[in-house]
């Protein structure tokens, strides 16, 4: 015997729905909201549709082509998701529209924001506390543990081959069969471009990686973006040390929108302008914040956690685009 089930709404209303082999619920109450998934909620006239539905993230495009998502409460926090308890069913194709405080779908379920916190990285506006000495040496001793770890399918070895380069090392060899050995050479080239503090040859250089690899978000994409994430987080701590190279990176952006996939376009570019998901302003901020190495690490595990490979795919570009600080360091000393 199935029994109906109550879901009690903010507002204390009842829904009534079924468990079991019945109908799910209606409402779908979320616990947190990106500031950028709140400003396109709050566009007039906000429509928009489902554009793909994975295992436990739905994305969602506007009209105009922008795109955020909804997913589980302990997913990685980013200023275009909704965090929720659960994700309602939907299919893609579905239409969805703005409707007083609710995310609403077309086929019946809809979100409800009124409780729901805004959230928005607690490094943004970056400062310094630590020198270039003291966050190389952090990122050392994290490069040490790192490798140490077993790397998923994706650029997650390319950490490697970025603490060969940091300690001046013999370079890791990597199976010709997988995505780091098809893209050694121009991970290389990358990486030595960043060793000499050449951003313009970066930005240049980063259009072989776009589009690079399977799925929605390639990892090309992912490490890319981050490194840029990485090497902007240094310009803006240490302007006199690094440079950026803005219309390099406004060229990149506008070449790469018809390489890659809607949504590996939206989190690349939002990367490469300083967004990304919460472990990853946690891992940039802690070093240069100065933390101890502890929660730098925890924050670098928790970024590997995200997608199948994404999250080592942009600890691996992260890693690779803190190699500036390098020559920075050598020279001070």
């Amino acid at each position: 015997m199935v029994r109906p089930s109550e879901i009690s709404t903010p507002g204390g209303a009842i829904l009534r729905g079924r468990t079991g082999q019945g109908a799910p619920p209606s409402l779908y109450p979320a616990r947190q909201v990106g500031s950028k998934a709140k400003d396109l909620l709050a566009l007039p006239e906000f429509s928009g549709k489902v554009l793909a539905v994975l295992s436990d993230t739905i994305y969602l495009s506007t009209r105009d082509g922008e795109i955020f998502w909804i997913c589980p409460e302990r997913s990685p926090l980013h200023r275009r998701c909704i965090l929720v308890s659960l994700p309602p069913k939907v299919v893609s194709g579905e239409e969805c529209f703005w409707q007083c405080t609710r995310l609403t779908f077309s086929g019946g379920p809809f979100i409800d924001l009124r409780t729901a916190r805004e959230w928005s990285p607690s490094g943004a506006g970056t400062r310094k506390s630590a020198s270039l000495a003291g966050l190389w040496g952090c990122f050392c001793r994290l490069l040490g543990v790192l490798n140490l770890l077993e790397v998923q399918e994706g650029m997650g070895r390319a950490i490697s081959r970025g603490r060969a380069l940091a300690e001046g090392r013999t370079l890791p060899a990597f199976p010709p069969t997988s995505i780091m050995g098809r893209v050694q050479d121009m991970a290389l080239d990358l990486a030595h471009a960043c060793l000499d503090r050449d951003f313009p040859s970066v930005a240049r250089k980063g259009k072989e990686m776009i589009g690079l690899g399977p799925g929605l978000t390639p990892s090309g994409d992912d490490f890319l973006g981050a490194l840029f994430f990485a090497a902007r987080s240094l310009h803006q701590a240490y302007p006199e040390d690094f440079p950026w190279a803005e219309d390099a990176v406004s060229e990149l952006l506008d070449w790469a929108k018809t390489r890659t996939h809607p949504i590996s376009y939206a989190i690349f570019s939002d990367l490469a302008l300083g967004h990304g998901p919460e472990p990853l302003h946690d891992l940039i901020g802690g070093l240069l914040d100065g933390r101890d190495l502890d929660p730098v690490l925890e924050a670098a595990l928790r970024l590997t956690a995200i997608g199948h490979s994404s999250g080592w795919d942009m600890l691996a570009g992260a890693v690779t685009g803190m190699l500036m600080a390098r020559k920075s360091v050598e020279r001070r000393a």
